[in-house]
């Protein structure tokens, strides 16, 4: 069966004119899910949207946030096994695999449920008569996330969740391989609750990417994949003072048997 996802938008479903497809990368002739193809009249829209609902997501009251996120964890549990196979079908791991990381997703999102209760700040004692020191922490307002294909739904779920939790809205655009595991995580915030424009998805490439880290309403980013897109992140955001975190590369063992091709195995190397 094919997927028709569509962007989630101010709490709507929204179709593109330029459609495009996800595949089974074990079967290239399985179109897992057919998508839209955004760009930046997209991303406009969907920080707009995240920066009308911030006022009030981040005046809600701690438990709200927390009831929130832990229902969608206690969901996201309880389809593992329907999710953990349409991860398989699209990114390649084996099932249990798939369904071992959407549990995992699930619990993020209770950790933090947890974590949106726990309470912040300090009053100090001032060297000044009559002065009350406090201090306590705000939600910075719009991050953007940009996510990758190896893990479609655990870092998705590993960057929304804290960003949620502690009132902050979201805009994320993951992976163009894995798009219909994180459309289902997006299905069941939705459904769950979450007000209309807290939590918006795009689908795109890699220049949807670029207009969001790079989009004057966007507060914060936070990105994984390459190190050399990951630094462009980071000169972006920095330019104009936003707030940026990243996870780029990683140490992977390359094998190569004496059968290889060995020009193709190299380049691959390198």
């Amino acid at each position: 069966m094919t997927d028709t996802l569509h962007h989630l938008i101010g709490g709507q479903r929204v179709s593109g004119d330029t459609p495009t497809q996800s595949l089974n990368p074990s079967n290239t002739n399985d179109v897992v899910a057919q998508l839209p193809d955004g760009g930046a009249a997209e991303v406009d829209a969907a920080v707009s949207a995240a920066r009308a609902a911030f006022p009030a997501w981040s005046e809600s009251s701690p438990e709200v946030r927390s009831d929130l996120l832990d229902k969608v964890g206690t969901t996201i549990i309880a389809r593992s096994a329907e999710i953990g196979r349409l991860l398989a079908r699209e990114e390649g791991k084996t099932v249990p695999e798939g369904v071992g990381e959407t549990v995992r997703a699930g619990r993020i999102f209770k950790y933090f449920a947890g974590e949106a209760l726990r309470r912040h700040g300090q009053n100090l004692e001032s060297t000044r008569p009559g002065v009350e020191i406090q201090t306590y922490r705000q939600a910075v307002g719009v991050f953007g996330l940009v996510t990758p294909w190896n893990f479609p739904i655990a870092i998705p779920a590993w960057k929304a969740a804290p960003a949620l939790a502690f009132g902050n809205t979201v805009v994320i655009k993951p992976a163009g391989p894995t798009p219909a595991t994180a459309s289902a995580m997006a299905d069941i915030i939705q459904e769950c609750g979450a007000p209309d424009g807290v939590f918006n998805m795009l689908f795109g490439r890699g220049a949807m990417g670029d207009a969001l880290v790079k989009h004057p309403g966007v507060d914060g980013v936070s990105f994984t994949a390459s190190q050399g897109v990951g630094r462009q992140v980071a000169a972006a955001a920095v330019a104009r003072q936003a707030r940026v975190q990243l996870e780029m590369g990683g140490k992977n063992p390359l094998i190569i048997l004496d059968d290889a091709d060995l020009e193709r195995a190299v380049a691959i190397a390198l």
